[in-house]
């Protein structure tokens, strides 16, 4: 209980008391249980904007009126960041406009910072309230099922009426930012922690997958369709054919699991792919991996490339989203066109046929991590944004 009551801020307490300061506050509000790519920027960023020290920030995130700690605040809470948790009787529930209202009305200099379609609602609600400024992040988008692609539409529509709006690559800009809303676009990477060179030893080959041999391929993220398992599974399934010998790992969960298992051993992959389900130490599962495949149909920017690239992984990705601007095809990784099975089982194909290239590959990646790619640039990203927002208003 102690650990909670300093994790969660009383939302209400803060508006009725409001703390002395003079520093310009802002407002970021996520709607996430997950540890997923938005929350993992946040989590990344929030504490060094704070020890800057040039912007007082508040994170703030919605939860049922039941729910206790979530992945995400655990999360928080082993990062020191505090929450104010915005309790919700039902999914649309407004309540929490007041509280956030309130947060914003407190400060002079104050702005919105947004992550989502719900997030998009009370960002534009509160715009039209307070007068504040709202910046809107974009990510990359999903489409499992007919009522998350008209939320994603509707968030479209929304993003519209932002002050600023923040993609993480031109490819998720071009083709979700309205051309008459281009002038507000900024584009701000995703970035990665710098690791040291004692924490990128890795074991060969993978051990916690069983009794693996040669190859462990890591396949990372969401199992839903945007994101290419099946694609995989069925170029897995001609290099077992022409006999490849490998372990297929996946990490992650999601809709498709079921079906997913399914095409495994209708591919006769089965004996060689391990689902993992939610892995909580990623990087022990990065230490064992000899190779990462991203079979996805789109991306924004993928933060499993980086994590890969940091890992010094040979690469294998579709041509999505911003990896095309993160890596160049047969220097760094192997890219091919989304959806083509054939080309995917070549270039895994290519990489387990030369281990020596593979190993170039894979220092060829980590070679343009940084500066580009760093967490210090990044926050110097945010830091300009939210001044050049604020000195407008």
């Amino acid at each position: 209980m102690r650990n909670q009551s300093r994790l969660k801020i009383d939302a209400l307490a803060l508006v009725r008391h409001p703390r002395v300061g003079m520093l310009p506050r802002i407002v970021v509000l996520i709607s996430t249980h997950i540890v997923g790519g938005p929350a993992k920027g946040l989590l990344q960023v929030i504490p060094e904007l704070r020890k800057r020290g040039r912007f007082e920030v508040m994170l703030c995130t919605f939860a049922n009126t039941k729910e206790r700690d979530s992945p995400f605040l655990v999360a928080c809470r082993e990062r020191g960041i505090r929450v104010v948790v915005l309790r919700q009787r039902y999914h649309w529930d407004l309540a929490p406009i007041t509280v956030l209202r309130g947060l914003l009305l407190e400060r002079f200099g104050s702005l919105l910072q947004t992550h989502g379609y719900k997030e998009s609602v009370f960002g534009l609600i509160l715009r039209r309230m307070t007068g504040r400024p709202w910046i809107a992040f974009l990510h990359g988008t999903t489409e499992e099922n007919l009522k998350v692609r008209l939320y994603h539409r509707l968030n479209k529509a929304l993003v519209s009426y932002a002050d600023a709006i923040v993609s993480v690559s031109r490819e998720l800009a071009d083709r979700t930012v309205p051309p008459r809303q281009r002038r507000k676009l900024i584009i701000i990477e995703n970035a990665v922690e710098v690791m040291s060179p004692a924490a990128l030893v890795r074991t060969q080959p993978v051990r916690n997958a069983g009794e693996a041999k040669d190859w462990v391929i890591g396949c990372i993220g969401r199992l839903s369709h945007e994101k290419g398992q099946a694609l995989l599974l069925e170029a897995a399934g001609r290099l077992v054919r022409q006999g490849a010998t490998f372990t297929l790992v996946f990490a992650g969960d999601g809709p498709d699991r079921e079906l997913l298992l399914a095409k495994a051993q209708g591919e006769g992959v089965g004996p060689h792919a391990r689902f993992l389900g939610h892995v909580k130490h990623m990087d022990e599962l990065y230490a064992c991996l000899d190779m990462l495949v991203l079979p996805s149909f789109k991306e924004g920017m993928p933060n499993v490339i980086l994590e890969a690239m940091q890992w010094q992984l040979p690469i294998v990705s579709t041509s999505v989203g911003a990896v095309p601007e993160m890596l160049v095809h047969g220097v760094s990784a192997l890219l091919v066109r989304p959806g083509d099975a054939m080309a995917l089982a070549r270039a895994i194909a290519t990489l387990m046929g030369d281990r020596e290239k593979a190993v170039r590959m894979g220092h060829k990646a980590h070679a343009v991590l940084y500066p580009r790619f760093s967490p210090e640039k990044r926050v110097e990203r945010f830091e300009a944004l939210y001044g050049r927002v604020l000195e407008a208003v």
